[in-house]
């Protein structure tokens, strides 16, 4: 009797987001990445403390700086493919927050505004979307969202992962 191969846990990230959102799967990726950047922008605006030890590259390092380090940290342990594609996704998501602050300085909405709207409408979209039971295991289940669209993407590419 041949034993049953262990799954990778994202293998089971994949499969677990997938059953989910297993109608619309492109519509669930676009409001997964959407509720990632929300996530982002709301945490780039908490303010950092000045640290003089930094000199002029103070303005460089803010609380966004942590959770991208860890959140590769922690993707480079489950895939190094999957935590690649996901640093590039990051630099887009920082370039486009760079412009946000521009269009706030120059008299647009503030940071947290933008990111909190975009959080929570894509959050609320996420939990209308996914079923009850899936709701049931806790807010866990959307932080897997971007794993499962990540592979999602590397199988379409036809890239190991």
């Amino acid at each position: 009797m041949p034993s049953k191969i262990e799954q990778r846990p994202v293998d089971r990230y994949f499969e677990e987001v997938g059953t989910a959102y297993n109608k619309n799967a492109g519509v669930a990726a676009l409001f997964v990445l959407l509720m990632l950047f929300g996530l982002v922008t709301l945490v780039w605006a908490l303010p950092f403390p000045h640290l003089a030890f930094l000199g002029k590259y103070n303005g460089y390092l803010n609380w966004a700086s942590f959770l991208i380090a860890g959140l590769i940290y922690y993707l480079l342990r489950l895939s190094p493919m999957v935590s690649y594609l996901m640093l590039f996704w990051l630099f887009g998501f920082s370039y486009g927050i760079i412009q946000l602050e521009g269009w706030q300085k120059a008299g647009g909405p503030a940071l947290w505004v933008i990111g909190f709207s975009v959080f929570a409408f894509t959050l609320a979209v996420q939990l209308f979307a996914i079923s009850a039971s899936k709701i049931s295991k806790g807010f866990n289940f959307l932080f897997k969202a971007p794993v499962w669209v990540l592979v999602l993407l590397l199988k379409k590419l036809g890239l190991k992962y």
